[in-house]
Parts: C-alpha cells; structure tokens; sequence
C-alpha cells in the first residue's frame, strides 16, 4: 500500500506551524444561507468586498493558512480594512451546496464577491502571505478598472486598446474565466500580420505552441520582455500549463515535443526554478495520461544514455515525479523511484538524495528503511534549515 496520509503530514512539517501571532483576519463563521445572506447585506451596505474561505477540517494547508498567513500582520491588516471576511466548512451540508454551487475546485479555496454580489475572483491552494497580499490588491486595483469599462463593453462600444486594457484588468483581478472569455472574443478580431503593444499583453497568457499566431508572437523575446515586464515569465508559465493541458487531453505527444523545444529558449537560467524545461513536459505528460510504464521507461533510458552518469538529473526526474499529486502514483512507481534515489547516492551521497529516498520508502510503508534514509540525511546535514527538517520527520516517523 501506498501511505496515503503522507503529502498533507509532510506540508506541514516541510512549512513548519509556529504559534499563532497576535495580528488576525476577523472571520465570521457562516454555517447556513441566512447568515450567508446577511454578510452579503453587510458588505453591500459598507461597499465593501467580501471575501469567502472555504475549508475542510481534515486539509493541511488549510490548518497551515489559518495559522501562517491569517495571522500575518500585513495579511491581517488589509483584509480587516478592505473585506468582509468570512469562512465556511466545506464538508458541512450547506457547504457542500456552496462548493457545488461555485465549483469548487479543491481546499483551501478563496472567493471574492463584489459588494454587489458578483464573484469577480478566486484563489485555489494554499497561498503564501505576501503572493496572497498581492493577489488581493491586484484584486481591489483592478476592480475599479473593470468597473469603469464594463457599461461600454456591455454596450458593445469598447474597442482597441480600451478592450485591451479591460481584459487585463479582469485577468489581474482574478476572474480567469471572464478574462478568457474577453480574449477569445479579442482574439478573434486581430490581424495576423503585426502584433501590437496591446496585443501581446492580451494573448501573452491564452496561447499554445500550436497557435498559429504563436511563431509571430515568440520571434522577439526582447521585445515581449520589454511589453509583458514582471509578467514575462507569468506568460511562459501559462504557455507551458495551456500546451500541456491540451496535449493531455488530446493525446498528442507532438505537443510535448514542440513545447520541449520552444520554450527553454525564452528563458535564461536565472529566470526559472524549473530543475529542466527540456524533460519536464515528457515527465508530465506520461504521468497525467496514466502512461506510467512509459514513464519509467523514458526516465531509465534518459539516464541510461547518459554518458556522464548525471545523477543530479536522475534526482531532479525523481523528485519531480514523488512531488506531483497522487492521482497516478502506483506502488510500482514509488518502487522504481526509490531505485533512482539509491542509484543517485552509490554515484555520490547528498541530503537531498538521502532525504527524498526516506520520503519515497515513507510511502511505500517501509519504516525501516525510512528511518535509516533519514538518518542518513541527517548525516550530511550542512545548515540549520536541514536540521530542523530532519528532526520534524523522524520525529513524524517515530510518533507513527
């Protein structure tokens, strides 16, 4: 058997939960439509945004945001400011109505009413402080642009560089869904010959390899760092997810094999943490098709080609795989990456080879060799930061 409970156990011990600060969001508790509709009132009545946090009790990162990031004191003391804030369970009988209500798409999720009651945004996982302080005022910003522009799109007025700026502001705001919807519908009125300014603003984040206007759109990279600016590598991010989300409903491994080899030179090595452009979509692609044979296969025989013996790549394909969600993880394939992680450590010992084989026979319920990994790790422990993480695990390992 897989151990099933591990990914949550292990985000908590990996982030850590210090003790809760004095700084709060004040939620209110909501368990029915009555007090759902009387905050509605209350946020219409102080035209104030609402914002809705919607939990599970038995979910990690939600317990991680309640008692990290709520209690930050920057988080705290915006969110006092400028929402109503409230929360509900999930798992409730009238949560369960609200989650299939507003499609629900995992815990934690985050929604933002406007004080009329329009859902405008939301906010799916588990979010770090300062990215969900950014989110938030990216939220309230660009709200007031999306006010200021609506009655002309309604009224079918708004045209060129006002569309444009109105499909930003609605993706920035974090209605994903509406700002796709407007760039399809701007998508398809542009020419095919030049790109403007705004144009490439706009479908930056709604592309595929595939697209035809893509060639036009990736022969310059200078000139899209220079119109897209802090959002460069967002667009590449959503390039990527847009490729790979189409390859795999589709089937089509071409798609891979063109998102392989145009993406990784638009970005230079300090713009990304991915540990390799080049594999990662094959790695991907394989596991989210369920191909998972093929998976194991294309791996050993990458490593296998490899004249050099690259282990810090055998470990990089590895971890990829044990850190990705566990809808396909098999018995047979937490077996096989166990084998990478020792043939990394007989090619060179590292924390992190010994650290990742503990997690992997953490999973596989071989507490033995486990504790023995994570020993190992802590043998080669070189700064404080991986102490104190060996010392949460084994201390994790021993209480089970």
């Amino acid at each position: 058997m897989i151990r099933s409970r591990l990914a949550p156990a292990l985000f908590m011990i990996i982030l850590g939960i210090p003790g809760a600060l004095s700084a709060q969001v004040h939620f209110s508790e909501v368990t029915g439509s009555e007090e759902m509709e009387k905050m509605r009132q209350e946020a219409s009545a102080r035209q104030l945004l609402l914002f809705v946090d919607v939990y599970a009790d038995w979910c990690a990162p939600c317990k991680v945001m309640d008692e990290q990031v709520y209690t930050d004191p920057e988080v705290a003391t915006y969110m006092n400011d400028q929402f109503i804030s409230i929360r509900l369970d999930g798992e409730s009988e009238y949560g369960k109505q609200y989650a299939s209500d507003h499609e629900l798409q995992g815990y934690p999720s985050m929604f933002i009413f406007s004080p009329d009651g329009e859902l405008i945004s939301r906010i799916i996982g588990y979010t770090e402080a300062d990215k969900l302080l950014v989110s938030l005022k990216n939220t309230i910003d660009n709200y007031s642009v999306v006010q200021q522009y609506q009655p002309k799109y309604e009224s079918g007025r708004l045209k060129g560089r006002q569309f444009a700026h109105y499909i930003i502001a609605t993706r920035k705001m974090g209605n994903q869904e509406q700002a796709e919807k407007l760039a399809s519908e701007y998508m398809q009125k542009m020419k095919d010959k030049k790109l403007s300014g705004h144009d490439i603003r706009v479908i930056a984040f709604y592309l595929t390899t595939d697209d035809p206007r893509w060639p036009l759109f990736s022969k310059n990279t200078e000139r899209l760092r220079e119109e897209l600016g802090d959002d460069y590598m967002l667009a590449i991010e959503k390039t990527y997810n847009n490729t790979l989300v189409k390859a795999v409903e589709e089937g089509n491994i071409g798609l891979i094999s063109s998102l392989s080899n145009e993406l990784p030179p638009m970005v230079r090595g300090d713009e990304t943490s991915s540990w390799d452009l080049r594999t990662l979509p094959y790695l991907q692609y394989y596991y989210y098709t369920g191909q998972i044979e093929e998976l194991m296969r294309y791996v050993d025989d990458r490593f296998d080609a490899d004249k050099k013996d690259d282990h810090r790549w055998l470990y990089g394909a590895a971890a990829q795989i044990i850190d990705m969600d566990q809808q396909y993880q098999t018995v047979a394939l937490m077996e096989k990456a166990a084998e990478w992680f020792a043939a990394c450590i007989a090619l060179e010992e590292h924390f992190d080879y010994y650290f990742y084989l503990g997690m992997t026979c953490f999973f596989l319920e071989k507490e033995k060799e486990s504790k023995t990994a994570f020993k190992n790790a802590e043998s080669l422990v070189t700064n404080k930061e991986q102490q104190e993480l060996i010392d949460q695990v084994l201390g994790f390992a021993n209480s089970q």
